[in-house]
């Protein structure tokens, strides 16, 4: 199974990155034979890709992400997506993904703004919303659970 995390990152608050780290635990304890890309993974890429490229221009840097970030996207099995707050690289993470058909799991804190553009998008998505970060871990099992056993 190939899992891959969307969300905000650069221009995310401390609780939504710390989100990631939920999904992450949830899904390893859940799926044995996991192969999971987080936001931190592609970071980490982006990362790797400048200590093993120092003269690299920023762009280049950049590019070397992206397609590594899309690349993921395109080979995972399942998306799952926090739509709390807003985000430029998701919403091109989630065109790559619904042009390649991927099933996708949407979860959003209570009294978040979802664009349209989603909701009109993704229609036949599970839009899943959370009050804490209990919920989020009990609905995300839940939903694990329906869509894989």
């Amino acid at each position: 199974m190939k899992i891959f995390v969307a969300g905000a990152v650069s221009s995310a608050k401390k609780e939504q990155l710390e989100k990631y780290n939920i999904y992450k635990k949830i899904l390893e304890e859940t799926f044995e034979d996991l192969i999971l890309t987080t936001p931190d993974d592609i970071w980490d890429y982006r990362n790797k890709c400048i200590d093993e490229n120092p003269n690299f221009e920023k762009i280049s840097i950049d590019k070397l992400m992206v397609d590594y970030d899309l690349k993921q996207v395109k080979e995972s099995d399942l998306i799952i997506c926090d739509i709390s707050e807003i985000s430029t690289g998701m919403g091109i993470e989630l065109g790559i993904a619904h042009e390649n058909n991927k099933k996708i799991l949407f979860f959003y804190e209570k009294g978040s703004y979802i664009s349209n553009m989603i909701s009109g998008s993704f229609k036949d998505a599970h839009f899943i919303e959370y009050a804490n970060t209990d919920e989020l871990v009990g609905k995300l099992k839940f939903e694990l659970k329906n869509l894989y056993n």
